[in-house]
């Protein structure tokens, strides 16, 4: 495993300029994703890492080697797509040893790790089956056995489930980061998921047009976000604009609500415009008395374990609310109800 680093990453294309000077640093064994939008830039600063791409400025590092100019095959990578990239003409066995048999590897060795990198992905015994008598998850598993057969230092995956059904996505997750942690190695992950993200990173960057706006932690990129952008794509939230006051009282619309800084530096200027984060799960529903935020309940959706309610407050806006195990179930109406939050959960943002 290798410490990866980027140095001013800077990609255009023709006109467009998709990396604008990132610079990152993943360390030694570290599960790390790349999570933003569509268009953000977080493919092609993934393939700068692999060596499919070539950056305009700047240099990528594996370690204290610069790799920069060095070709996919002499970076100690792997690479798994997010369409498997499999020759449907092979077995799995033959997939998967494609890589060691263009390195000529002796056959005897390409036999022996083979079956090891199946059961690395637990496909022991497959390794004759044709790809197309294989399900879309181990389809994946024999895209992951092609890229650890090789023994990598560093595993690069481009939203390696997003052709799975939702139930295989889950499975996947635990297999994934099992596999990185087992085998010692670097990983980098590019999705657009974020529970994907939330459930299996060990640190990750949000990425917006080129740029890099957050890293951290998950609970941190979750709990304290840099930016509305953020608070807005990492989780549901909702954001409520208003007006600093002192000692971090923001006047809303609707009520005065007193908020936490999202990051320490950021300090709201007296008369500032400012937005207020506020997850649907740290609101309470409870009697309106004397309570500063009200309004009733629009909409509601079910799920069994959770339970989402729509609350239209006095200026017309809406609030998502979100109640775990619930055991009192609300109807929509004209009654009205009390929305309560604690301030550490209002996260203060600059607009």
């Amino acid at each position: 495993m290798e410490e990866i680093r980027a140095d001013g990453i800077t990609k255009r294309f023709g006109e467009v300029t998709a990396l604008k000077n990132v610079s990152l640093k993943i360390a030694s064994g570290e599960l790390f994703f790349l999570l933003g939008g569509s268009g953000c830039g977080k493919t092609t600063l993934l393939r700068c890492i692999a060596g499919l791409e070539t950056p305009t400025e700047g240099r990528v590092f594996f370690g204290d080697r610069d790799v920069t100019e060095l070709p996919t095959h002499k970076r100690e990578a792997a690479m798994v797509f997010q369409s498997y990239a499999l020759w449907p003409h092979m077995t799995v066995g033959q997939n998967i040893a494609f890589g060691l048999e263009e390195r000529k590897v002796e056959k005897k060795e390409i036999k022996r790790r083979v079956e090891e990198a199946l059961a690395m992905v637990k496909l022991e015994g497959y390794a004759k089956r044709g790809i197309d008598q294989m399900s879309g998850g181990q389809q994946q598993r024999v895209s992951l056995a092609r890229a650890l057969v090789v023994r990598p230092k560093c595993l690069l995956l481009d939203e390696p489930l997003s052709n799975l059904d939702a139930q295989l996505r889950l499975e996947m997750r635990a297999e994934i980061r099992r596999i990185v942690k087992e085998n010692n190695l670097t990983g980098v992950y590019v999705t657009h998921d974020q529970a994907e993200a939330l459930s299996m990173a060990d640190r990750m960057a949000v990425m917006d047009a080129g740029e890099i706006v957050q890293v951290g932690p998950p609970e941190e990129i979750y709990r304290q976000p840099c930016s509305s952008y953020v608070a807005g794509f990492i989780g549901e939230t909702n954001l409520i604009k208003g007006t600093a006051g002192e000692g971090n009282l923001v006047e809303t619309a609707v009520a005065s609500l007193r908020g936490t800084p999202g990051v320490e530096s950021f300090q709201a200027v007296n008369g500032s415009p400012v937005v207020l984060s506020i997850r649907p799960e740290a609101i309470d529903i409870v009697n309106p008395a004397g309570v500063a935020l009200t309004g009733k309940i629009i909409d509601r959706i079910y799920l069994g374990s959770i339970i989402q309610y729509t609350v239209e407050l006095a200026d017309g806006s809406v609030m998502q609310v979100t109640e775990q195990n619930p055991k009192i179930i609300r109807s929509p109406g004209e009654e009205l109800v009390g929305l309560q939050v604690a301030p550490e959960d209002v996260t203060l943002l600059e607009r």
